[in-house]
Protein backbone atom coordinates (compact mmCIF):
# COMPACT_ATOMS: atom_id res chain seq x y z
CA UNK A 1 0.00 0.00 0.00
CA UNK A 2 1.34 3.16 -0.84
CA UNK A 3 1.98 5.56 2.04
CA UNK A 4 1.18 8.91 0.41
CA UNK A 5 -2.25 7.14 -0.46
CA UNK A 6 -3.19 5.85 2.51
CA UNK A 7 -2.06 9.35 4.16
CA UNK A 8 -4.67 11.74 1.83
CA UNK A 9 -7.20 8.84 2.42
CA UNK A 10 -7.00 9.47 5.87
CA UNK A 11 -6.53 13.16 6.14
CA UNK A 12 -10.04 13.09 3.94
CA UNK A 13 -11.48 10.93 6.43
CA UNK A 14 -11.22 13.28 9.58
CA UNK A 15 -11.98 16.09 7.06
CA UNK A 16 -15.47 14.28 5.94
CA UNK A 17 -16.30 13.72 9.48
CA UNK A 18 -16.22 17.25 10.52
CA UNK A 19 -17.81 18.58 7.47
CA UNK A 20 -20.71 16.20 7.76
CA UNK A 21 -21.07 16.29 11.62
CA UNK A 22 -20.44 19.88 12.01
CA UNK A 23 -21.59 21.55 8.07
CA UNK A 24 -23.86 19.47 6.62
CA UNK A 25 -25.59 18.37 10.31
CA UNK A 26 -25.46 14.42 9.85
CA UNK A 27 -25.64 12.75 12.86
CA UNK A 28 -22.09 11.35 14.35
CA UNK A 29 -23.41 7.69 14.24
CA UNK A 30 -24.11 7.57 10.28
CA UNK A 31 -21.26 10.26 9.67
CA UNK A 32 -19.24 7.54 11.39
CA UNK A 33 -20.39 4.49 9.51
CA UNK A 34 -20.06 6.39 5.82
CA UNK A 35 -16.91 7.18 6.10
CA UNK A 36 -15.19 4.31 7.25
CA UNK A 37 -16.97 3.19 4.82
CA UNK A 38 -15.28 5.73 2.48
CA UNK A 39 -11.59 4.59 3.41
CA UNK A 40 -11.61 0.86 3.48
CA UNK A 41 -12.43 1.64 0.10
CA UNK A 42 -10.61 4.77 -0.81
CA UNK A 43 -7.83 2.49 0.38
CA UNK A 44 -8.58 0.05 -2.39
CA UNK A 45 -10.07 -2.61 0.48
CA UNK A 46 -12.82 -4.82 -1.10
CA UNK A 47 -15.88 -3.63 -0.65
CA UNK A 48 -17.44 -7.02 0.76
CA UNK A 49 -14.02 -6.72 3.48
CA UNK A 50 -14.75 -3.33 4.52
CA UNK A 51 -18.57 -4.47 5.62
CA UNK A 52 -17.17 -7.27 7.23
CA UNK A 53 -14.47 -5.02 9.39
CA UNK A 54 -16.92 -2.73 10.40
CA UNK A 55 -19.60 -4.70 11.49
CA UNK A 56 -16.72 -7.03 13.61
CA UNK A 57 -15.48 -3.44 15.32
CA UNK A 58 -19.03 -2.20 15.86
CA UNK A 59 -19.51 -5.35 17.53
CA UNK A 60 -17.15 -5.71 19.63
CA UNK A 61 -17.26 -2.15 21.03
CA UNK A 62 -21.14 -3.20 22.01
CA UNK A 63 -19.79 -6.10 23.29
CA UNK A 64 -17.13 -4.15 25.59
CA UNK A 65 -18.97 -1.16 26.30
CA UNK A 66 -23.01 -1.72 25.88
CA UNK A 67 -24.00 -2.99 29.03
CA UNK A 68 -22.15 -0.50 31.26
CA UNK A 69 -23.23 2.06 29.20
CA UNK A 70 -26.86 1.12 30.16
CA UNK A 71 -26.21 0.05 33.21
CA UNK A 72 -24.75 3.63 34.31
CA UNK A 73 -27.47 5.74 32.28
CA UNK A 74 -30.12 3.54 34.29
CA UNK A 75 -28.24 4.21 37.70
CA UNK A 76 -28.61 7.58 36.41
CA UNK A 77 -31.83 8.10 36.12
CA UNK A 78 -33.49 6.38 38.86
CA UNK A 79 -31.06 8.38 41.21
CA UNK A 80 -33.06 11.67 39.35
CA UNK A 81 -36.06 9.94 39.53
CA UNK A 82 -36.30 9.43 43.16
CA UNK A 83 -34.13 12.29 44.48
CA UNK A 84 -30.99 10.29 45.22
CA UNK A 85 -29.09 12.83 43.15
CA UNK A 86 -30.95 15.62 44.67
CA UNK A 87 -29.94 14.30 47.84
CA UNK A 88 -26.53 14.08 47.26
CA UNK A 89 -26.06 17.26 46.58
CA UNK A 90 -27.56 18.57 49.47
CA UNK A 91 -25.51 16.78 51.47
CA UNK A 92 -22.53 17.52 49.91
CA UNK A 93 -23.54 21.38 49.61
CA UNK A 94 -23.95 21.40 53.47
CA UNK A 95 -20.95 19.37 54.29
CA UNK A 96 -18.78 21.94 52.81
CA UNK A 97 -20.82 24.91 53.94
CA UNK A 98 -21.98 28.38 52.72
CA UNK A 99 -19.00 30.19 53.33
CA UNK A 100 -17.12 28.06 50.55
CA UNK A 101 -20.12 28.37 48.20
CA UNK A 102 -18.02 28.31 45.12
CA UNK A 103 -16.04 25.02 46.40
CA UNK A 104 -18.75 23.02 47.29
CA UNK A 105 -20.67 23.78 43.90
CA UNK A 106 -17.82 22.78 42.16
CA UNK A 107 -17.50 19.34 44.43
CA UNK A 108 -20.80 18.88 44.14
CA UNK A 109 -20.87 18.90 40.28
CA UNK A 110 -18.18 16.49 40.29
CA UNK A 111 -20.00 13.91 42.31
CA UNK A 112 -23.38 14.00 40.93
CA UNK A 113 -21.92 13.69 37.55
CA UNK A 114 -20.36 10.45 37.75
CA UNK A 115 -23.91 8.73 36.94
CA UNK A 116 -26.08 11.70 36.02
CA UNK A 117 -25.35 13.79 32.54
CA UNK A 118 -23.71 16.82 33.08
CA UNK A 119 -26.90 19.22 31.48
CA UNK A 120 -29.46 16.91 33.38
CA UNK A 121 -26.82 17.46 36.56
CA UNK A 122 -27.00 21.80 35.88
CA UNK A 123 -30.67 21.35 35.09
CA UNK A 124 -30.81 19.62 39.02
CA UNK A 125 -29.16 22.23 40.61
CA UNK A 126 -28.68 25.72 39.25
CA UNK A 127 -31.81 26.11 41.42
CA UNK A 128 -29.88 25.24 44.61
CA UNK A 129 -26.68 28.25 43.51
CA UNK A 130 -29.08 30.38 42.55
CA UNK A 131 -30.87 30.25 45.78
CA UNK A 132 -27.55 30.32 47.71
CA UNK A 133 -26.76 33.67 45.53
CA UNK A 134 -29.84 35.28 46.99
CA UNK A 135 -30.01 34.54 50.34
CA UNK A 136 -25.87 34.75 50.59
CA UNK A 137 -25.36 37.88 48.71
CA UNK A 138 -22.49 35.71 46.67
CA UNK A 139 -21.76 36.81 43.41
CA UNK A 140 -24.10 34.38 40.74
CA UNK A 141 -21.33 33.47 38.06
CA UNK A 142 -18.55 32.24 40.23
CA UNK A 143 -21.41 29.58 41.36
CA UNK A 144 -22.22 28.70 37.61
CA UNK A 145 -18.34 28.58 37.17
CA UNK A 146 -17.63 25.92 39.89
CA UNK A 147 -20.94 24.31 38.96
CA UNK A 148 -20.19 23.36 35.25
CA UNK A 149 -16.88 22.95 35.48
CA UNK A 150 -17.18 19.92 38.55
CA UNK A 151 -20.15 18.18 36.46
CA UNK A 152 -18.21 18.85 32.96
CA UNK A 153 -14.89 16.85 34.74
CA UNK A 154 -16.37 14.01 35.81
CA UNK A 155 -18.53 13.30 33.20
CA UNK A 156 -15.22 13.46 30.78
CA UNK A 157 -13.15 11.74 33.13
CA UNK A 158 -14.80 9.17 35.93
CA UNK A 159 -16.92 6.21 33.88
CA UNK A 160 -19.41 5.02 33.92
CA UNK A 161 -20.71 8.21 32.12
CA UNK A 162 -20.61 6.90 28.45
CA UNK A 163 -17.65 9.05 27.18
CA UNK A 164 -14.84 7.77 29.34
CA UNK A 165 -16.05 4.32 29.28
CA UNK A 166 -16.26 4.69 25.17
CA UNK A 167 -12.94 6.20 25.02
CA UNK A 168 -11.56 2.88 27.48
CA UNK A 169 -13.14 0.17 25.17
CA UNK A 170 -11.81 2.14 21.86
CA UNK A 171 -8.26 1.98 23.86
CA UNK A 172 -8.08 -1.27 25.27
CA UNK A 173 -7.85 0.89 28.74
CA UNK A 174 -8.93 -0.53 32.02
CA UNK A 175 -11.90 1.11 33.30
CA UNK A 176 -11.19 0.44 36.69
CA UNK A 177 -7.56 2.16 36.30
CA UNK A 178 -9.06 5.02 34.27
CA UNK A 179 -12.15 5.77 37.02
CA UNK A 180 -9.29 5.79 39.51
CA UNK A 181 -6.68 8.07 37.57
CA UNK A 182 -9.88 10.32 36.37
CA UNK A 183 -10.70 11.13 39.56
CA UNK A 184 -7.03 11.94 40.68
CA UNK A 185 -7.27 14.37 37.94
CA UNK A 186 -11.00 15.51 38.36
CA UNK A 187 -11.00 16.34 42.17
CA UNK A 188 -7.97 18.49 42.00
CA UNK A 189 -8.63 20.56 39.01
CA UNK A 190 -12.25 20.77 40.62
CA UNK A 191 -10.13 22.90 43.68
CA UNK A 192 -8.30 24.76 41.05
CA UNK A 193 -11.21 25.75 39.24
CA UNK A 194 -12.59 26.86 42.33
CA UNK A 195 -10.32 29.10 43.27
CA UNK A 196 -10.48 30.02 39.65
CA UNK A 197 -13.85 30.77 40.07
CA UNK A 198 -13.57 32.57 42.97
CA UNK A 199 -10.86 35.11 41.77
CA UNK A 200 -10.86 38.63 41.78
CA UNK A 201 -11.48 38.49 37.17
CA UNK A 202 -14.69 36.39 37.57
CA UNK A 203 -15.86 38.27 40.69
CA UNK A 204 -14.84 41.72 39.91
CA UNK A 205 -16.23 41.10 36.06
CA UNK A 206 -19.52 39.50 37.26
CA UNK A 207 -20.70 40.50 40.96
CA UNK A 208 -23.85 40.58 40.21
CA UNK A 209 -26.24 38.43 42.66
CA UNK A 210 -28.81 36.23 41.30
CA UNK A 211 -32.93 37.15 41.46
CA UNK A 212 -34.76 34.86 41.84
CA UNK A 213 -38.25 35.17 39.95
CA UNK A 214 -41.27 32.95 40.83
CA UNK A 215 -40.13 30.34 38.42
CA UNK A 216 -36.66 30.09 40.44
CA UNK A 217 -38.54 30.26 44.06
CA UNK A 218 -40.94 27.05 42.82
CA UNK A 219 -37.80 25.28 41.37
CA UNK A 220 -36.12 25.94 44.49
CA UNK A 221 -38.80 25.19 46.57
CA UNK A 222 -39.65 21.98 44.51
CA UNK A 223 -35.76 20.34 44.94
CA UNK A 224 -36.37 21.06 48.72
CA UNK A 225 -39.23 18.87 48.66
CA UNK A 226 -37.52 16.00 46.65
CA UNK A 227 -34.72 15.76 49.24
CA UNK A 228 -37.38 15.64 52.09
CA UNK A 229 -39.00 12.98 50.53
CA UNK A 230 -35.87 11.13 49.08
CA UNK A 231 -34.33 8.36 49.98
CA UNK A 232 -31.25 8.74 53.10
CA UNK A 233 -27.63 9.93 51.68
CA UNK A 234 -26.40 6.85 52.86
CA UNK A 235 -28.26 4.71 50.27
CA UNK A 236 -28.21 7.42 47.61
CA UNK A 237 -24.74 7.13 47.87
CA UNK A 238 -24.69 2.85 47.22
CA UNK A 239 -25.47 2.98 43.81
CA UNK A 240 -22.24 4.73 43.03
CA UNK A 241 -19.57 3.60 45.48
CA UNK A 242 -20.27 -0.13 45.64
CA UNK A 243 -20.03 -0.57 41.46
CA UNK A 244 -16.92 1.91 41.74
CA UNK A 245 -15.19 0.01 45.03
CA UNK A 246 -16.06 -3.01 43.13
CA UNK A 247 -14.43 -1.87 39.43
CA UNK A 248 -11.11 -0.67 40.87
CA UNK A 249 -10.49 -3.47 43.49
CA UNK A 250 -10.82 -6.19 40.79
CA UNK A 251 -8.59 -3.66 38.49
CA UNK A 252 -5.60 -3.96 40.73
CA UNK A 253 -6.23 -6.82 43.34
CA UNK A 254 -8.94 -9.65 41.11
CA UNK A 255 -7.56 -12.56 39.02
CA UNK A 256 -8.86 -14.86 37.27
CA UNK A 257 -6.45 -17.61 37.80
CA UNK A 258 -5.63 -16.28 41.60
CA UNK A 259 -7.34 -17.62 44.79
CA UNK A 260 -10.95 -17.95 45.43
CA UNK A 261 -11.42 -13.99 47.05
CA UNK A 262 -9.44 -12.91 43.87
CA UNK A 263 -11.53 -15.15 41.32
CA UNK A 264 -14.67 -13.28 43.17
CA UNK A 265 -13.43 -9.98 43.25
CA UNK A 266 -12.55 -10.15 39.94
CA UNK A 267 -16.12 -11.31 38.71
CA UNK A 268 -17.49 -8.41 40.97
CA UNK A 269 -15.25 -6.33 39.45
CA UNK A 270 -16.23 -6.83 36.15
CA UNK A 271 -17.37 -3.94 34.82
CA UNK A 272 -20.85 -4.78 33.86
CA UNK A 273 -21.19 -7.25 36.79
CA UNK A 274 -20.62 -4.17 39.69
CA UNK A 275 -22.74 -2.05 37.59
CA UNK A 276 -25.50 -4.28 37.19
CA UNK A 277 -25.43 -4.68 41.18
CA UNK A 278 -25.41 -0.86 40.81
CA UNK A 279 -28.57 -0.91 39.40
CA UNK A 280 -30.58 -3.60 41.42
CA UNK A 281 -29.30 -1.34 44.67
CA UNK A 282 -30.30 1.70 42.99
CA UNK A 283 -34.13 0.36 42.67
CA UNK A 284 -34.14 -0.11 46.57
CA UNK A 285 -34.22 4.00 46.53
CA UNK A 286 -37.81 3.67 45.44
CA UNK A 287 -40.49 3.69 47.84
CA UNK A 288 -42.21 0.64 46.09
CA UNK A 289 -40.52 -1.18 44.00
CA UNK A 290 -42.96 -2.00 40.96
CA UNK A 291 -43.27 -2.21 36.99
CA UNK A 292 -42.53 1.52 37.10
CA UNK A 293 -39.13 1.35 38.00
CA UNK A 294 -38.03 -2.38 36.82
CA UNK A 295 -39.70 -1.18 33.19
CA UNK A 296 -40.54 2.37 32.90
CA UNK A 297 -37.34 3.57 34.41
CA UNK A 298 -35.31 1.64 32.52
CA UNK A 299 -36.63 2.18 29.17
CA UNK A 300 -36.46 6.00 29.70
CA UNK A 301 -32.77 5.55 30.67
CA UNK A 302 -32.05 3.33 27.80
CA UNK A 303 -34.01 5.76 25.19
CA UNK A 304 -31.14 8.16 26.26
CA UNK A 305 -28.52 6.53 26.20
CA UNK A 306 -28.57 4.37 23.30
CA UNK A 307 -27.51 7.75 20.97
CA UNK A 308 -24.26 7.33 22.59
CA UNK A 309 -24.21 3.51 22.62
CA UNK A 310 -24.61 4.00 18.94
CA UNK A 311 -22.09 5.94 18.29
CA UNK A 312 -19.47 4.30 20.31
CA UNK A 313 -20.36 1.37 18.36
CA UNK A 314 -19.88 3.28 15.17
CA UNK A 315 -16.54 4.64 15.97
CA UNK A 316 -14.93 0.75 16.73
CA UNK A 317 -16.07 0.01 13.27
CA UNK A 318 -14.18 2.87 12.00
CA UNK A 319 -11.34 2.09 13.83
CA UNK A 320 -11.49 -1.80 13.55
CA UNK A 321 -11.22 -0.22 9.43
CA UNK A 322 -8.26 1.58 10.45
CA UNK A 323 -6.26 -0.88 12.53
CA UNK A 324 -7.01 -3.10 9.65
CA UNK A 325 -4.28 -1.36 7.91
CA UNK A 326 -0.81 0.39 8.08
CA UNK A 327 -1.80 3.70 9.39
CA UNK A 328 -0.89 4.05 12.39
CA UNK A 329 2.51 3.01 11.74
CA UNK A 330 2.55 5.44 8.89
CA UNK A 331 1.27 8.12 11.27
CA UNK A 332 3.18 7.21 14.44
CA UNK A 333 6.54 8.06 12.11
CA UNK A 334 5.04 11.24 11.24
CA UNK A 335 3.50 12.59 14.35
CA UNK A 336 7.56 11.60 15.92
CA UNK A 337 9.18 13.12 13.76
CA UNK A 338 7.35 16.41 14.60
CA UNK A 339 8.93 16.17 18.31
CA UNK A 340 5.72 16.68 19.92
CA UNK A 341 5.07 14.91 23.09
CA UNK A 342 3.06 12.25 22.54
CA UNK A 343 0.50 13.43 25.48
CA UNK A 344 -0.11 16.11 23.56
CA UNK A 345 -1.62 14.42 20.65
CA UNK A 346 -4.58 12.91 21.61
CA UNK A 347 -5.43 15.81 23.73
CA UNK A 348 -4.91 18.63 20.56
CA UNK A 349 -6.75 16.46 18.36
CA UNK A 350 -9.63 16.14 20.78
CA UNK A 351 -9.83 19.77 21.20
CA UNK A 352 -10.02 20.33 17.34
CA UNK A 353 -12.54 17.68 17.31
CA UNK A 354 -14.74 19.06 19.89
CA UNK A 355 -14.48 22.94 18.79
CA UNK A 356 -15.93 21.56 14.88
CA UNK A 357 -18.04 19.23 16.17
CA UNK A 358 -19.21 20.74 19.56
CA UNK A 359 -19.80 17.21 21.04
CA UNK A 360 -17.22 15.88 23.42
CA UNK A 361 -19.01 12.54 22.63
CA UNK A 362 -17.59 12.66 19.06
CA UNK A 363 -14.36 13.66 20.65
CA UNK A 364 -13.68 10.98 22.93
CA UNK A 365 -14.96 8.24 20.12
CA UNK A 366 -13.37 9.77 16.79
CA UNK A 367 -9.77 10.22 18.39
CA UNK A 368 -9.25 6.76 20.28
CA UNK A 369 -10.37 5.66 16.75
CA UNK A 370 -7.83 7.07 14.65
CA UNK A 371 -5.21 6.83 17.84
CA UNK A 372 -5.29 3.41 18.96
CA UNK A 373 -3.02 1.97 16.57
CA UNK A 374 -0.35 3.76 17.11
CA UNK A 375 -0.37 3.83 21.40
CA UNK A 376 2.34 1.32 21.73
CA UNK A 377 4.42 3.56 19.60
CA UNK A 378 3.38 7.09 20.73
CA UNK A 379 4.69 5.13 24.60
CA UNK A 380 1.24 5.92 25.85
CA UNK A 381 -0.73 3.26 28.04
CA UNK A 382 -4.16 3.22 27.22
CA UNK A 383 -5.53 4.70 30.69
CA UNK A 384 -3.29 8.07 30.03
CA UNK A 385 -4.75 8.08 26.60
CA UNK A 386 -8.07 8.50 27.96
CA UNK A 387 -7.59 11.14 30.33
CA UNK A 388 -5.73 13.04 27.34
CA UNK A 389 -7.78 12.48 24.94
CA UNK A 390 -10.91 13.25 27.92
CA UNK A 391 -9.14 16.62 28.39
CA UNK A 392 -8.91 17.83 24.96
CA UNK A 393 -12.96 16.81 24.99
CA UNK A 394 -13.92 19.49 27.37
CA UNK A 395 -12.11 22.15 26.65
CA UNK A 396 -12.78 25.13 24.38
CA UNK A 397 -16.92 24.68 24.79
CA UNK A 398 -18.33 27.71 22.61
CA UNK A 399 -21.60 28.00 20.62
CA UNK A 400 -21.69 25.07 19.02
CA UNK A 401 -21.90 22.70 22.22
CA UNK A 402 -25.65 22.02 23.57
CA UNK A 403 -23.86 21.89 27.24
CA UNK A 404 -22.77 25.68 26.04
CA UNK A 405 -26.22 26.50 26.09
CA UNK A 406 -27.70 24.40 28.42
CA UNK A 407 -25.61 26.23 31.31
CA UNK A 408 -25.86 30.16 29.54
CA UNK A 409 -29.47 29.67 28.62
CA UNK A 410 -30.44 28.50 32.27
CA UNK A 411 -27.63 31.12 34.23
CA UNK A 412 -29.18 33.86 31.54
CA UNK A 413 -25.83 34.89 30.68
CA UNK A 414 -25.58 37.06 27.77
CA UNK A 415 -23.07 35.57 24.61
CA UNK A 416 -20.02 37.87 25.97
CA UNK A 417 -20.90 36.47 29.17
CA UNK A 418 -20.78 32.66 28.37
CA UNK A 419 -17.33 32.92 26.32
CA UNK A 420 -16.17 35.18 29.66
CA UNK A 421 -17.12 32.47 32.01
CA UNK A 422 -17.77 28.78 30.48
CA UNK A 423 -15.99 28.71 27.41
CA UNK A 424 -12.54 30.26 28.93
CA UNK A 425 -13.37 28.04 32.04
CA UNK A 426 -13.30 25.01 29.89
CA UNK A 427 -9.68 25.70 27.71
CA UNK A 428 -8.27 26.03 31.40
CA UNK A 429 -10.06 22.86 32.91
CA UNK A 430 -8.36 21.21 30.14
CA UNK A 431 -4.80 22.88 30.37
CA UNK A 432 -4.91 22.04 34.13
CA UNK A 433 -5.71 18.61 33.73
CA UNK A 434 -3.31 18.20 30.99
CA UNK A 435 -0.42 19.32 33.89
CA UNK A 436 -1.74 16.59 36.26
CA UNK A 437 -1.67 13.67 33.60
CA UNK A 438 1.35 14.49 32.73
CA UNK A 439 2.74 14.19 36.29
CA UNK A 440 0.47 10.81 36.96
CA UNK A 441 2.34 9.57 33.83
CA UNK A 442 5.67 9.26 35.19
CA UNK A 443 4.18 6.95 37.18
CA UNK A 444 2.06 4.56 35.47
Amino acid sequence: MNNSRLIIVFVMSIIAIILMIARFKIHAFLSLLVVGIFFGLGIGMHPIEVANIIASGFGGTMQSIGIVIVCGVIIGEVLEVTGGAQKIANYILKLIGEKRAVLASSLTGSFVSIPVFCDSGFIILNPVIKGISSIAQIPYAPLVVGLMSGLLLTHSFVPPTPGPVAASAIYGADIGKVMLYGMMVAIPVAIIISIWANSKYIRGKFPQVAELDAIDVAYEEEFKSVVAYAPSTFKSFLPIIIPIIFIILSSFFGKIDGNVLQQLISFLGTPWIALLIGVFISFSLSTKINQTVTSGWVTNAISGGSEVLLITAAAGGFAGVLKSTEIGNVLAEGILGLGLPSLLIPYFMAMLINIATGSATVALTTVPALLAPILNTLGLSPEIAVLATAAGSMSFCHTNSSYFWAVSKLAKFDLNTSYQTITVTSVLMGAFSMVIIFALSIFV
